[in-house]
């Protein structure tokens, strides 16, 4: 797996020199637009709800442009908590749930077994 990509703030002035056309290439990916507003007026009250909830916490800048692939999302979100999803729906938003940034590329580790991230003042603790 290739190593996580920094932004381009992290980037160093030799990074930038040696590396131009990938910065060039990197600036024309396609971005959200637009502003998202509210949820669509056809979702019901629950689905709304969903809606609410995924834009609330999605760790990405979601516009306009991702109206289609949010309303897909609640869709089958609204599926999933009525429990009458399919397999197939599953692996639907999982695809799309990543392609909105909502699901991370990578985990950061945790101890076996202990459910919580190692902390440098854990040993001053004891």
């Amino acid at each position: 797996m290739p190593p996580r990509r920094k932004s381009l703030q992290d980037l160093g002035p030799g990074t930038l020199a040696n590396h131009a056309a990938e910065i060039v290439k990197r600036s024309r990916e396609p971005k959200a637009a637009g502003v998202l507003r509210g949820p669509s007026r056809w979702l019901s009250k629950e689905q709304k709800i969903i809606w609410r909830k995924l834009v609330k916490y999605s760790p990405a800048a979601l516009g306009e442009s991702d109206r289609p692939l949010l309303e897909i999302a609640v869709v089958l979100k609204a599926k999933l908590e009525a429990a009458t999803i399919e397999n197939a729906q599953i692996t639907q938003l999982l695809n799309v749930l990543s392609k909105l940034g909502m699901i991370p590329k990578e985990r950061q580790a945790t101890e076996a077994g202990s459910g919580k991230v190692k902390d440098e003042w854990d040993e001053v603790d004891a």
